[in-house]
This record gives C-alpha cells, sequence and structure tokens, in this order.
C-alpha cells in the first residue's frame, strides 16, 4: 500500500531517531517549548524554571512517540523528524493545557509568576533577535531564508503555515530553508560555543 511507506512508526521511527544529532535537536526543541510557553499561553517564570518545564515536557513526547507508540509520523506532512517532533510537542502542550483547564490540577506544572517579564528580558530577547538576523544578513542570508527565519522566531514550524504566509513555491522555500539550516549552525556555534 503507498500510504504505508508514507507513515513512520515502531522500530522504525526509533531508527530515524538514533541517526539524529540530539545536541542540536535537544536545542531546537527546548528553545521552541520555551517559545510557546511565554508566547502563545503567557506562562511566565525564570529561565531555570521554563527550561525544566521545557525538558519534562520533551521527556513525556519522547515517551509518547518512542516508547509508548503513541504517535506516527506522516514523512508528506512533515518532512524532518525535527519538524515532526515540533508538531507533536504542539499537540501534546495544547492538549495538556486544555485538559488543565477543565481540572483542578493541571497536567504541567506552571509557576505561579503574577509580574510581566521585566524590561531588561524583553530589551534581551529583541537585542538577541537583532543578533541572530544581523549574524544571518551578513553571513550571505537571502531574503528568501531572512523571511523564514522571522516567521520562525514568531512560532511558526510548520512549513506548510510559512509558505502559505510568505506565498512561497515549495521549491523555493525547501532551497532557502536548507540553507537556512546550514547558517543556524553556525550561529548557534556563535552564540553558545560551549554547546
Amino acid at each position: 500500500m503507498e500510504v504505508a511507506t508514507k507513515i513512520i512508526s515502531g522500530q522504525a521511527l526509533i531508527e530515524v531517531a538514533k541517526k539524529e544529532d540530539w545536541n542540536q535537536l535537544q536545542v531546537i526543541l527546548v528553545a521552541h517549548c520555551i517559545f510557546r510557553f511565554t508566547r502563545r499561553y503567557g506562562i511566565k517564570g525564570s529561565s531555570q524554571e521554563l527550561k525544566e518545564m521545557a525538558q519534562n515536557l520533551i521527556s513525556e513526547v519522547m515517551d509518547k512517540v518512542l516508547l509508548e507508540g503513541a504517535r506516527t509520523w506522516n514523512t508528506e506532512e512533515y518532512s524532518t523528524f525535527k519538524n515532526f517532533l515540533l508538531s507533536v510537542i504542539d499537540s501534546h502542550l495544547n492538549n495538556s493545557l486544555n485538559k488543565s483547564k477543565s481540572k483542578e490540577e493541571p497536567t504541567i506544572q506552571i509557576p505561579d509568576h503574577s509580574k510581566e517579564p521585566s524590561p531588561e528580558d524583553d530589551m534581551k530577547a529583541k537585542e538577541l533577535r537583532n543578533e541572530c538576523f544581523n549574524f544571518l544578513s551578513q553571513n550571505g542570508a537571502t531574503d528568501e531564508e531572512l523571511l523564514i527565519f522571522e516567521c520562525m522566531a514568531d512560532g511558526m514550524t510548520k512549513p506548510k503555515e510559512i509558505k502559505g504566509d510568505l506565498g512561497m513555491s515549495e521549491t523555493v522555500y525547501h532551497n532557502a530553508i536548507r540553507r537556512l539550516d546550514g547558517r543556524i549552525i553556525k550561529l548557534r556555534q556563535k552564540i553558545s560555543p560551549n554547546d
């Protein structure tokens, strides 16, 4: 059956996971979770608290994907393992927070911080985003790559969503994201030389 070749699950999914660069992927997944916590759901906390929450969420997702086999990867919908995991994280986070609205006890432990992020934190985030944008620009990123980076920085992770928002063809998007992935690796090395 043709459809079966587009779905990866069980042992095949574990084999794909073994081939991943988990140091790089972990950074992406944690950053994605923290962005979702703070921007989409308004969850506040210290950077350490948010990082711990992200790591716990990623652990839950990996259990569902690799141990329980509760998720399968449709390679037509999500072209990379990274994009597949990001979509599972979004789904799991959304489901967990929606369930917690109807129960007394939330399924994700959210630190209680009634204050807004400090102006210093907002300034640091803006400076970091600008630094990343400037680094990419100075290292030869095309307009398409920079537009994709801006979408990703704003929390868009699904290729279909980014292509639709930017009005890009599949070919233009694919070529730009491939080049951008390489530049982002260099950017991470510049920002976190010890990782």
